[in-house]
């Protein structure tokens, strides 16, 4: 039975590390896609990968036969960049007790990324854009220290330039006094884009990029 390239498995653990938080994506046919988080909590350099995933994960797959199903795996190394992983594996062994943990093989090969600084994240996000007390029901499409983007339904009632307020899960992360203005609007075959920039670049702490991250993952949008 082939087995995974040593090198490529010294280069994978340099990112890969205990108590590291992951993201778990199965595919089971057409439109069967979910995503699970996970914890790293140890290998064994000859044979697999072990990692902890919640209950839920379980008893939403009971159905299914876990074992040699292929899965996605992504997360978020602590490295000074932040690198982002991801490969490709498949399981070979469950267990429940004494806590759900899975047994997976180890990579052929994986992918890596260093996330920087000014880097869009692509999401899929509910949010509401306020301009004048006008509220419009939206998606966050993406986000960045420097703006975000977002699609509505609805017709823009308002121009480039304008100030809007951004309700979102990352509004917590963008100052009273940091001014949010218009400064694109996009039509599209599907209603519209806007375009919003922060007067001040917010700053791209660990939190802000971890949560980046994850709502990209979530999304299966990275």
């Amino acid at each position: 039975m082939p087995t995974a390239n040593p090198q490529t498995l010294e280069q994978l653990y340099k990112f890969l590390q205990i108590g590291m938080n992951l993201t778990l994506t199965f595919e089971f046919g057409e439109g069967s896609k979910f995503n699970y988080p996970a914890t790293f909590v140890g290998r064994k350099d000859s044979g697999y990968l072990i990692i902890d995933v919640p209950q839920r994960m379980l008893s939403e797959q009971s159905i299914r036969r876990l074992e040699n199903a292929d899965v996605v795996v992504r997360g978020v190394s602590n490295t000074e960049l932040g690198h982002v992983i991801a490969f490709k594996t498949s399981i070979l062994m469950v267990l429940n007790k004494p806590s759900p943990i899975i047994f997976t093989r180890l990579p052929f090969n994986f992918a890596s990324k260093a996330v920087r600084e000014h880097e869009r994240y692509k999401m899929e996000l509910p949010c509401t854009l306020d301009h004048q007390n006008n509220l419009y029901e939206a998606t966050l499409a993406d986000f960045s220290i420097s703006g975000c983007g977002i699609k509505t339904h609805i017709e823009p009632d308002f121009n480039e330039g304008d100030r809007v307020f951004i309700q979102s899960e990352f509004s917590h992360y963008i100052d009273d006094n940091n001014i949010c203005s218009v400064a694109k609007i996009t039509k599209q075959a599907q209603g519209w884009f806007i375009g919003v920039r922060f007067e001040t670049p917010l700053e791209l702490t660990n939190q802000l990029k971890s949560q980046l991250l994850e709502s990209s993952f979530e999304s299966g949008l990275l």
